[in-house]
């Protein structure tokens, strides 16, 4: 995500809030698969495994529309 940061337009602070929360949302829809899959296998280990993927991916969608938020707000 400090990438994207970096190489936004977006302000920095906007770019990470969206992404936390990108992140949170991400983990916690990643965690409910898991917990399924967790409970389907009995093994325990794929709510912070898929957590964890989803949370990746939500926090870079995060972060990527804070650029989009910050564009529509100049329109």
């Amino acid at each position: 995500m400090a990438i994207v940061v970096v190489t936004t337009s977006a302000p920095p602070g906007r770019t990470l809030l969206f992404g936390l929360i990108g992140a949170w949302a991400g983990f916690a829809a990643g965690a409910l698969g898991g917990v399924l899959v967790d409970v389907v296998t009995g093994s325990g280990s794929y709510l912070a495994v898929v957590g964890h993927g989803v949370a990746v991916l939500g926090a870079v969608i995060g972060s990527r529309r804070a650029v989009t938020a910050q564009a529509d707000s100049r329109s």
